[in-house]
């Protein structure tokens, strides 16, 4: 290997930044070099980029569209499974909006305070709702 060449930033940077910035490469690069001398190898990250194409380009089976389209479907239909579980179970609809659907994620503990429920009773709802959406979007499918 080469020479190690100081690299300048110029008056924009303080000088330490600078120094602890150079120290810091020459001390990765004297780290390679020992790996080198004994025998280390690393992938170059292009050549494994090159050798491992995009996931999104290679072909998938007939099935596998299938049920990508299936997902895409019940995605789709969530919102109406979701009024639906709110008027069949406004408590579990309440939980899942506040769980699942704010902006800012919230804990179990925060709906355990909001609602004066126990931690147990939050998730047994949860899982109900949860349940009950399941069965929404498969009775949809199904019709």
């Amino acid at each position: 290997m080469g020479r190690f060449m100081y690299v300048h930033f110029g008056d924009d940077v303080p000088r330490n930044i600078e120094k602890e910035y150079n120290k810091l490469l020459r001390k990765e690069r004297y780290l390679e070099e020992r790996d080198a001398e004994n025998g280390m190898i690393y992938a170059d990250f292009d050549a494994v980029l090159a050798a491992n194409p995009d996931p999104a380009s290679i072909p998938i089976s007939e099935e596998e569209e299938q049920e990508q389209i299936r997902q895409r479907n019940r995605h789709d239909y969530l919102p109406d499974a979701l009024e639906l579980l709110k008027s069949d179970f406004p408590e579990g609809y309440e939980l899942i909006r506040d769980y699942f659907l704010r902006e800012d994620k919230v804990t179990m503990w925060y709906l355990v305070e909001k609602y004066g429920l126990s931690i147990d009773v939050v998730r047994y709802r949860i899982k109900i709702a949860k349940q009950k959406l399941k069965e929404y979007i498969i009775l949809h499918e199904n019709e």
